[in-house]
């Protein structure tokens, strides 16, 4: 049984840390419901933060929206690349986005072979 916590040390907290992921970045991904950054990070791990802006709608559904991808990242962590800071910002929701369908989406784009030709070489 993998690891299933989201500590800390896997977490991007500051200001300024999604800043860098900003400036730093060396893909951006867009599907339907997310845009996923990716830059480098000097540690052997990975490291997720999650934006939903007030577009998306009410505090209620932003948080729902955040709880979401807190628990795709935390059942998943395989798919996401050690050694990156990912930020995965939530794009305006339709009312049946749900964890399985932003699952599918960050499988496809995380898996997609664009990502490993730019990020892992």
């Amino acid at each position: 049984m993998s690891d299933e916590r989201f500590p800390k040390r896997e977490r991007l907290r500051k200001r300024h840390e999604f800043l860098n992921v900003e400036a730093k970045k060396v893909r951006r991904l867009v599907t339907d419901h997310l845009i996923i950054l990716a830059a480098p990070n000097e540690l052997h791990h990975v490291r997720v933060g999650f934006t939903v802006s007030k577009r998306v709608g009410t505090a209620v559904k932003r948080n729902r929206i955040k709880r979401l991808l807190r628990e795709i990242y935390r059942r998943n962590k395989e798919i996401f690349p050690p050694g990156y800071d990912i930020v995965l910002i939530a794009r305006k929701q339709d009312q049946d986005a749900c964890y399985g369908m932003l699952l599918k989406e960050v499988r496809g784009a995380m898996g997609s072979r664009a990502w490993e030709r730019k990020c892992l070489s």
